[in-house]
């Protein structure tokens, strides 16, 4: 059987054939066009012409970010890809809709029955992530475990018993917004987002004056920069605390790492040292430390979970 799995991400949009076991081929990418939705289901159509006009499509699974409702396929809340939110992103893939509005009719009939009729699943790519891991990554085996990914904010997903928490207002797993730091320039107090290197290096960009990114502010740390290496140790602080916080809350067996910014060397030492600090200095004890695992393939854990998410459900059936 044959699937086509994509990542929608805030700059471009991964996508890749699998077979039902997670094995990926024909693999690429296309920009995000983030205020678009025609032209973005236009570009994933044209992949489906371009990998799967020569063979049968059994499926489609879908990794977004955004709070994704997993009933009705519908995006709510806000992201870098603001054109997925408040539609059926869902209902537009598989071409199987039922009734309509006017406004949607005019809007989504050249673009629906794109896939055939086939079905969709579409999840949250924190939880895709946290997918993929436990069936083919670091999580195998894991009934109760948390995944964040490390990029521009931080993403977060809880797995208890095997299955994903998606909570009450489809927000378990937020972790980016969790509170903590110093007060921000607007009186309310920072979060755990404005502490990724991403954020990092545009704040003392504007120091310097200049665009800097977050591989940018590890170089200058590496090459005796001391204000980037105070900035990178805020990083390393701040994870640290947001993943004591998890700890505390959720009692994960391993909190399993992805993103960019799990590919820093010396990443799991950094969080070792600093949560064992915050804990013995800070607490007075450390009989809750977390677990780090650091992703293997972080790359392909988002592909490989909207895949498994979308046979979960077929199994379900």
């Amino acid at each position: 059987m044959n699937y086509l799995v994509f990542d929608i991400g805030g700059t471009s949009v991964k996508y890749a054939l699998s077979d039902q076991l997670g094995n990926l081929s024909h693999t690429g990418f296309f920009p995000t066009p983030g205020t678009n939705a025609k032209t973005l289901l236009q570009s994933m159509d044209d992949v489906r012409l371009r990998i799967g006009g020569k063979q049968p499509i059994d499926g489609a699974a879908v990794s977004c970010p955004g709070a994704v409702d997993p009933v009705t396929g519908v995006v709510h809340g806000t992201s870098a890809v603001p054109c997925i939110h408040g539609i059926p992103l869902r209902e537009m893939l598989s071409g199987r809709f039922g009734t309509l509005t006017r406004f949607l009719e005019e809007f989504l009939s050249p673009l629906g029955g794109r896939f055939g009729g086939v079905p969709v699943s579409i999840e949250n790519d924190a939880r895709c992530f946290a997918w993929g891991e436990q069936w083919r990554g670091v999580a195998v085996g894991k009934k109760h475990f948390t995944a964040i990914t490390i990029g521009s904010g931080i993403g977060g997903a809880m797995i208890h018993d095997g299955n994903v928490i998606h909570g009450s207002h489809l927000c378990c797993g937020e972790v980016s917004n969790f509170p903590m730091g110093d007060p921000n320039r607007e009186g309310g107090l920072c979060q755990w987002s404005d502490y990724t290197p991403v954020n990092l290096a545009k704040r003392y960009g504007k120091v310097l004056g200049m665009h800097l990114t977050g591989k940018q502010l590890f170089e200058l740390a590496d090459n005796g920069d001391e204000t980037a290496a105070e900035y990178l140790d805020k990083f390393y602080y701040y994870t640290a605390l947001g993943c004591i916080l998890i700890q505390f809350a959720f009692d994960p067996e391993i909190i399993v790492i992805g993103g960019g910014g799990s590919a820093r060397p010396g990443l799991l030492e950094e969080l070792n040292e600093k949560t064992g600090k915050i804990l013995r200095d800070g607490m007075g004890y450390s009989f809750l430390k977390p677990e780090f695992v650091i992703s293997k393939d972080a790359n392909d854990s988002n592909l490989r979970g909207a895949l498994y998410c979308l046979l979960r459900k077929k199994e379900e059936k």
